[in-house]
């Protein structure tokens, strides 16, 4: 019998699989891409609504391009993960159901300041924190919180198409529909109802009450965080270095287009180094232009 050498390619190198514990105890893992000599430098990235640690896009390129600068990757499985998910807790006697349509927003921190611990544990010097999608409201709140506080370790934060939920949401639905679902979330946040987004993405199906009004009622940070009709104060919060990457046709930005929310990202910005990258012909996964996309990206942690 012939020996099977695998259909597919070999994504990644040297990649270990670790498992590891957020700031409340929840147990998740992650995928650790090491380069070939010993890395001080690493990247922390943070994947969007209902994606995973492995799953999130533009990691296999990402990662081949920090190996070639000797940046190692981590990847995590965060408690938004999938779309309904079960998790356990270090203590064994505490489980909690939450996947993307049942998690709390504001526990986002917890998950990654369990990493960043378990990275600065590990020997890690600078980590280049770094979100996709739904990520960039999670990292933006993160280093807007207590538990951020002191972090000298983490050098950097990158936004990769860092869209407006709220918007989102009010310009594919309509204004009545929107307002219709508001009241239903609102009436029935207490019983975890299941609501039905009608949206063609499988994490625009269903959501979770509450979840859903995390990003509708704009009293709550996430709804906030990228409202690029307000302040953007949690932007202005951060005043390490700064990226910003977007894919020209994003298909999740209907109010305003990614070259104007660049450029508002920018303003709103209060640190010393801001950098950014708009990829031409693509849309909000950057198919198509995501080893341009992380050749932009190593470039500017490298310059760190």
């Amino acid at each position: 019998m012939k020996a099977y050498t695998g259909k597919y390619p070999k994504l990644l190198e040297n990649v270990d699989i670790l498992g590891f514990d957020a700031s409340d105890g929840l147990m998740l893992y992650s995928m650790l891409a090491k380069p070939n000599r010993k890395a001080e430098k690493v990247i922390l990235h943070i994947h969007g609504l209902g994606g995973s640690f492995y799953g999130s896009n533009s990691i296999p390129e990402i990662a081949a391009e920090a190996r070639r600068d000797n940046i190692a990757l981590m990847s995590i499985l965060t408690r938004g993960s999938y779309i309904i998910e079960g998790f356990g807790y270090k203590s064994k006697d505490k489980e909690l159901l939450a996947g993307s349509a049942l998690e709390r927003f504001e526990d986002c921190v917890y998950d990654i300041d369990g990493a960043v611990g378990l990275l600065h544990k590990m020997g890690f010097k600078k980590i280049f924190l770094e979100g996709h999608s739904t990520g960039c409201q999670k990292i933006l709140y993160y280093m807007n919180s207590k538990r951020a506080k002191g972090k000298r370790h983490v050098s950097s934060i990158a936004l990769l198409s860092p869209v407006d939920d709220h918007n989102y949401d009010l310009a594919m639905m309509g204004e009545k529909k929107y307002a219709a679902l508001v009241k239903t979330a609102k009436r029935h946040a207490e019983k975890s109802l299941l609501l039905p987004l009608g949206g063609k993405g499988y994490t625009e199906k269903i959501i979770g009450s509450k979840r859903f009004l995390s990003t509708a009622d704009l009293k709550n940070p996430e709804a906030r965080a990228l409202y690029y009709d307000g302040k953007l104060d949690y932007v202005a919060g951060v005043k390490k270095p700064m990226f910003v990457a977007f894919g020209e046709n994003d298909e999740y930005m209907k109010k305003i287009n990614p070259p104007t929310a660049i450029g508002m990202l920018s303003k709103a910005y209060r640190g010393d180094k801001f950098g950014s990258i708009m990829l031409k012909g693509t849309g909000h996964t950057f198919r198509g232009r995501r080893k341009e996309l992380a050749k932009a990206l190593i470039k500017f942690y490298s310059s760190l």
